[in-house]
């Protein structure tokens, strides 16, 4: 595999100034990741800080025992006991075969963060990464992308829930997905590696009972000899770790909303929009009944919090009681999310994609509110895989992996296309069409004269000769085609791989797609390129 790069612009320009390192850090982060000493100051700053480390490794361990998960996790999660250990942790929703291909890229860029500031600082750094599992936008991950006859198509787990329930309490049907499964795989192709990869995903289903446990079962396998772990943000033994913290969300609730606001109109005076949407009365947290995930916002007084269509109604120190009896009816939202992280690991790191870059920034002082300083925000590894024949048809028509990647792919098509076409065939069609205009239009004023009964059927004919005259068009367009038809299956060829559905490859594509291709070893070899933090985009060439 080689690798070249070059700066791509982000989806937000927040994100953007801040990996072109144009945004001034002080205004939205607590720590300048430009700066040479940032992790060993981290790591200073991080040592004053205490943490439920044994309650955190009980649970940890307990919920890796039964995921099976290698000695070398195991090993690494036990590290955590060590006061001077940290993490480098970075979190996803927790899609269908893992989703989109930038949540590996995301583990990826956790596991080589943490490896090189555990040689450079000399204590134990431990990848972890977050399972959003209390996520309730199913849709957002029951599906991934396929080719299908040539064309993107949506393939979707078929499941029957219309709760707002946890992606974490969504069950799967062994069956069903193994049939699912296989249909994904079946696009892909056959190869050497399918029957072994078929076996690999059966194997992970049949040792799940949710989206979120095959999920686990699947990325604690891929990323085994790196001793990743995993956390399922909506485990019920995590919840009884965090009750200490939510009643603390409960009784701030409206500092930390005023101190998202406060932050996201600094930013605004800065020139940036604003990425949450929050009340001014928000608690920032979530009630779970089991079936439905209820945002909850606090009444003036602050004595009660409801639902927003008013489905239920707690005082406060029955949401306070709640967090400390049952902690698993509360669940975390987008702002307290990264706060509760903070409060469980010792992070020397957070790993973000440009959307949380952006979103971060927003809550610099809800961090503050707490004692705590926002762990320096390190951008993931933005990838893009170039196959080789993808490679050769990109030569033969002249473009390269930016130029697709700025959208410039139609364009491009369109110019080549005129320079092999040489009629003004466009120009053509349009002159005939109005010169055969000026031609019927006195016909049609002689017949509506002659019979005004006939006005509808000389309004028609007109039409009928036009619609023929755009038949006729279509119909050379077509023959052109054809004869261009092995040039322009290029540019499709290359578009379907690199900018489908106008995005970006790794918003769309699966991982399984290029282990099937490429072997089994294929994330084991993507994790051996060097990758540098330097921002810029990773072309990778297979």
């Amino acid at each position: 595999m080689e690798i070249y790069e070059f700066p791509l612009q982000a989806t937000t320009s927040l994100a953007s100034d801040y990996i072109a390192g144009t945004f001034p850090m002080d205004a939205g982060f607590a720590y300048d990741v430009r700066a040479e000493d940032v992790f060993a100051k981290r790591l200073s700053d991080l040592s004053r800080r205490t943490y439920p480390r044994q309650r955190l490794v009980d649970h940890l361990l307990s919920y890796h025992q039964a995921l099976q998960a290698s000695e070398r996790t195991m090993a690494n999660i036990q590290k955590l006991l060590n006061p001077s250990s940290v993490v480098v942790i970075g979190g996803q929703q927790t899609g269908l075969l893992t989703g989109p291909l930038y949540t590996i890229y995301k583990m990826m860029s956790i596991i080589q963060l943490a490896k090189e500031q555990e040689e450079q600082l000399g204590v134990p750094v431990v990848p972890v990464f977050w399972m959003a599992g209390e996520d309730h936008d199913i849709a957002e991950v029951d599906h991934v992308y396929v080719v299908d006859q040539g064309k993107i198509k949506k393939h979707t787990y078929p499941h029957a829930v219309r709760e707002k329930r946890m992606v974490a309490q969504l069950p799967i049907d062994r069956q069903i997905c193994i049939e699912w499964i296989q249909q994904v795989i079946e696009t892909y192709g056959e190869t050497e590696t399918t029957d072994k990869l078929l076996h690999f995903l059966e194997n992970c289903v049949e040792q799940a009972n949710t989206f979120v446990d095959f999920f686990a079962q699947i990325v604690l396998r891929l990323f085994a000899s790196e001793g990743l772990v995993v956390v399922n943000a909506a485990d019920e033994s995590l919840r009884v770790v965090e009750s200490e913290f939510f009643a603390s969300l409960i009784e701030r609730y409206s500092e930390v909303t005023e101190a998202v606001i406060y932050q996201q109109k600094r930013l605004e005076e800065l020139g940036y929009r604003k990425t949450l949407d929050i009340h001014p009365r928000s608690a920032n947290l979530f009630y779970y009944d089991g079936k439905e995930r209820l945002l909850l916002e606090a009444e003036e007084n602050g004595e009660y919090f409801r639902s927003k269509k008013n489905e239920i109604v707690w005082k406060k120190e029955e949401l306070l009681q709640m967090a400390k009896r049952s902690p698993h009816q509360l669940s975390n939202n987008v702002v307290t999310r990264p706060l509760m992280q903070e409060f469980l690991f010792p992070t020397l790191a957070f790993i973000a994609g440009p959307g949380e870059i952006a979103y971060w920034a927003e809550l610099k002082e809800a961090f503050s509110l707490f004692g705590y300083a926002m762990p320096p925000v390190v951008p993931r590894f933005n990838i893009t895989l170039v196959e080789r024949s993808i490679d050769t048809d990109l030569r033969e028509v002249g473009m390269t992996v930016f130029d697709v990647l700025q959208g410039q792919i139609e364009q491009a098509k369109s110019e080549w296309y005129a320079r092999q076409v040489q009629y003004p065939l466009d120009e053509m069609i349009a002159r005939a069409k109005e010169e055969i205009e000026e031609i019927h239009r006195p016909l049609r004023e002689i017949g509506g004269e002659i019979d005004r009964g006939l006005t509808d059927v000389l309004a028609k004919n007109a039409a009928f000769i036009q619609s023929q005259i755009d038949f006729l068009h279509q119909t050379l367009h077509r023959s052109i085609e054809r004869k261009y038809e092995v040039e322009l299956r290029k540019f499709a060829r290359i578009e379907m791989s690199l900018f489908p559905n106008q995005a970006p490859q790794e918003r769309v594509w699966n991982i399984f797609y290029y282990i099937n291709k490429y072997g089994f070893d294929f994330v084991e070899r993507l994790m051996n390129v060097k990758y540098k933090w330097n921002g810029l985009h990773k072309i990778v060439y297979l």
